[in-house]
C-alpha cells in the first residue's frame, strides 16, 4: 500500500501542500503567540483543521479559477504555469483562509476586521510565496523522488 502512496501521480503535490500548511501554521502560531508560548499541542489541533480548510479551498475554489484563468488570459497562457499556477493558487488560498481562521480564532480587534485581515493576509502571503518556491517544492520533490527510487513501482495487477 505504501508504494502505491509513493508512487500515486499526486503524492509529490499532496506533500507539499501538507508540508506547506505546516510551515505556514507554525509560522502563523510563532508570530501571534512568540516563541515561548508556541505549544506543540495547539498546533496539533490547528493543523489538521487548517490542512483540511486549504485541501478543499484548493480543490473546490482556487484551483478551479485558476485554472480558468490560465485557459482565459493570454497574459497567463505565456507565463511559465509551474511558476503562474501556483503563484495564484496560494494569493488565492491565503485570502480566503486568512479570512476564516482570522473570524474563527478571533485574531482581530473588535471593530477592525478588515485591517486585521489585511495585515494578516499580506504577512503571510509574502513569507509564502518564497518559503513555497525556494524551501518546501525542491526539498519535498526531491524527497519524493528520492522515495520512489527506493521502493519500488507497484506491479500493474496490483494497481
Amino acid at each position: 500500500m505504501l508504494r502505491k502512496i509513493i508512487h500515486h501521480p499526486e503524492a509529490s503535490g499532496l506533500a507539499v501542500m501538507a508540508t506547506m500548511v505546516f510551515c505556514m501554521s507554525n509560522y502563523n502560531l510563532v508570530w501571534r503567540y512568540g516563541f515561548g508560548n508556541h505549544h506543540f499541542r495547539r498546533e496539533m489541533v490547528i493543523y489538521p483543521v487548517a490542512l483540511i480548510l486549504v485541501f478543499l479551498t484548493k480543490k473546490f475554489i482556487s484551483a478551479p479559477i485558476v485554472a480558468h484563468l490560465h485557459k482565459r488570459s493570454q497574459w497567463l497562457g505565456t507565463r511559465p504555469r509551474h511558476i503562474s499556477f501556483p503563484f495564484l493558487i496560494i494569493s488565492f488560498n491565503t485570502l480566503i483562509v486568512i479570512a476564516v481562521t482570522t473570524l474563527m480564532f478571533k485574531n482581530y480587534m473588535p471593530s477592525h476586521y478588515l485591517f486585521d485581515y489585511l495585515r494578516n493576509w499580506i504577512r503571510a502571503f509574502v513569507v509564502a510565496i518564497p518559503i513555497f518556491f525556494f524551501v518546501v517544492r525542491p526539498l519535498v520533490t526531491r524527497f519524493i523522488k528520492w522515495l520512489q527510487s527506493k521502493v519500488a513501482a507497484p506491479m500493474i495487477e496490483e494497481i
